[in-house]
């Protein structure tokens, strides 16, 4: 019986072997079918369909823009847990513009008028911030690292392009692109007012409209 024994675990060992070595060397086998481009990976992709859902009407003066990178980093992770066992952690490269203008639209009569010495005085609305976005060309993850008893949250990386595109924002408000757009604005709208004949304009910031003259 001890020899009988002896020759099916030998023989059980061998088949493990055996078997080993057949999926290694097909692994092996279709790596280096996929490394000569035999192979190749394919991806498709399928239009679900598109709504529009609103049409809107804008007025808005484009006067200043911004090209940003930002890197970022969003972790999850839990108190008593160590991060390497349950953290979930992605580092985001992001490139991005953001535009500031002014809204036309909002300008009413009464923040146009002339002076005595005939210099038309326009009150520009308050720049703004109007697009913002990324590049997703140039944007991807540098870096992500999950724990090792825990799936990765799919919807990380979305919430790490949001706080990249309002880590964007805030850098170009640092670099006070709503100044630039203002003087944007200004630069934009003398020549084509001193083309409809007013040879003298004059652009006010926050100030009251004066009462209408008499006569």
């Amino acid at each position: 019986m001890a020899p009988m024994r002896r020759f099916l675990t030998l023989a059980v060992v061998v088949v493990l072997l055996l078997g080993g070595l057949g999926a290694w060397l097909m692994w092996r086998t279709l790596h280096r079918v996929e490394q000569a481009a035999t192979l190749t990976k394919e991806e498709e992709q399928i239009d679900l369909g598109s709504v529009v859902t609103r049409v809107r009407s804008l007025a808005r003066l484009e006067t200043a823009s911004m090209h940003v990178a930002n890197v970022s980093t969003v972790k999850q992770g839990y108190n008593l847990l160590p991060d390497k066992f349950a953290g979930d952690e992605i580092t985001f490269y992001a490139v991005g513009d953001v535009v500031a203008g002014i809204d036309l639209s909002t300008i009413q009569q009464k923040d146009v008028w002339r002076e005595p010495d005939g210099t038309l005085v326009m009150r520009l609305p308050q720049p703004q911030v109007l697009i913002s976005r990324l590049d997703n060309r140039e944007s991807h993850v540098i870096n992500r690292k999950t724990g090792f008893f825990r799936s990765a949250d799919q919807g990380l990386e979305g919430r790490a392009r949001q706080y990249a595109e309002q880590q964007i924002r805030n850098e170009a408000a640092r670099k006070n692109i709503t100044g630039m757009a203002q003087e944007g604005a200004e630069a934009k709208l003398a020549p084509l007012l001193h083309t409809l004949g007013f040879a003298k304009v004059r652009f006010e910031r926050n100030a009251a409209a004066p009462p209408p003259p008499k006569g």
